[in-house]
């Protein structure tokens, strides 16, 4: 085929409060209606984790382009026009449009009520299990589970089952789990177990941090730090061993950049070769870290910039992931084309295809028979990036 098959491994989808109420169990609407109620509580709130510069995305006129998000009909043609064959759908961080009780950058509304916020995430992987489902072509959308709250370990593992009869294609955790131990704590292993028997790759996206309150400077601090915060799963699962105890475990880094990989797996493997892992750190684990990488784990290059693309080999081309992050500012909707072309003009074509589309194929075991047709009616020309 000489068109390129792309496949998002970002793009966001929420709805609007009215329907993710339907969605909510009965006891918790009036809750719901009662948060909503109150926006200057939720500003409030915001403001008390990154800083009073709080992000939004509170729109509700149905006719802008941007509702794309609350419906495949007006979805798919966005996709088209970007050349997308599939995409891997994230819930909205903020705003009206993000899951209930849990739209304030992977945080609850109100702390003391974890359950709310789990009740809030059921109700968007029931919202997004429908949204696939109905789409007039599922075969281009993998939906996936937000499992926020995890302080109930065989919940957060019925949940995740539930998710994948429901037809949604991988899990979502916070970078760090709430009023808990890291994901390092041996109290987590079920969820590792699940996810690698049903083959439910676990993302962390960017977007996370610690509280800091409405003061000076913080929220250049929050995205300061953000990533780094994202990127704390890998070395938990890694130095616990749980990548080698489940060595069909899959990992996916999304919108954290790419840059920060190859330098970390250099440090990482200094240290797996250090006395200090010697003694204490690297017991039980077979391989350097950069392998674990290499055999387990993805990196979601959202809106990948020309030098991230120049690091390519350094980060390892068959772990790297290309994500629109339709439809925030910083992605590249609706200008994916020449975002694309800035970008991976003069890549080899091999390459240019993992990227862009083959690696997500395999991660997310999708059917390259069943999108092909899509691509050869909006991919680009492969020959137009040499």
């Amino acid at each position: 085929m000489s068109r390129l098959l792309i496949v998002s491994c970002d793009g966001h989808a929420g709805a609007p409060p009215a329907i993710y109420r339907e969605y909510l169990d009965p006891a918790w609407r009036a809750d719901y209606d009662a948060m909503l109620a109150d926006p200057e509580a939720i500003r409030r709130r915001a403001a008390s984790l990154i800083g009073p510069r709080i992000p939004s995305d509170d729109g509700d006129d149905e006719r802008a382009p941007l509702t794309a998000r609350w419906s495949p009909w007006l979805r798919l043609p966005q996709m088209d026009a970007d050349g997308i064959a599939a995409e891997v759908i994230f819930p909205q961080p903020a705003g009206r449009a993000a899951p209930p009780f849990y739209n304030l950058f992977g945080h609850p509304f109100d702390p003391t009520r974890p359950d709310a916020a789990a009740a809030g995430c059921r109700a968007h992987n029931r919202w997004l299990a429908d949204f696939v489902h109905d789409s007039p072509q599922p075969e281009r959308h993998v939906g996936l589970a937000l499992v926020g709250i995890v302080d109930d370990v065989p919940a957060a593992v019925a949940e995740i089952e539930t998710a994948k009869r429901a037809g949604l294609g991988g899990v979502i955790l916070r970078s760090q789990p709430l009023d808990a131990p890291g994901w390092h704590d041996p109290r987590f292993e079920p969820i590792w177990s699940v996810c690698e028997d049903l083959a439910m790759p676990i993302h962390t996206h960017g977007g996370e941090g610690l509280p800091l309150g409405d003061l000076p400077g913080s929220t250049s601090i929050f995205f300061t730090e953000v990533g780094w915060f994202a990127h704390r799963l890998f070395w938990h699962l890694l130095w616990s061993g749980v990548l080698e105890r489940h060595p069909r475990l899959r990992l996916v880094f999304t919108e954290q950049f790419a840059g920060w990989v190859a330098p970390l797996l250099r440090q990482l493997d200094e240290q797996y070769a250090g006395t200090v892992s010697t003694m204490t750190l690297a017991e039980g684990l077979s391989m350097s870290p950069s392998a674990y990488w290499a055999r387990q784990c993805s990196v979601g290059a959202s809106f990948m910039s020309r030098s991230e693309c120049e690091g390519r080999h350094a980060i390892g081309v068959p772990t790297i992931l290309w994500g629109a992050d339709f439809p925030h500012d910083e992605g590249t909707w609706p200008e994916t084309s020449a975002r694309l072309h800035a970008t991976f003009d003069g890549v080899p074509e091999s390459e240019l295809r993992a990227m862009l589309g083959e690696n997500a194929l395999r991660v997310y075991g999708l059917d390259r028979a069943v999108l092909t047709p899509h691509a050869a009616r909006i991919g680009p020309e492969a020959s137009s990036f040499a």
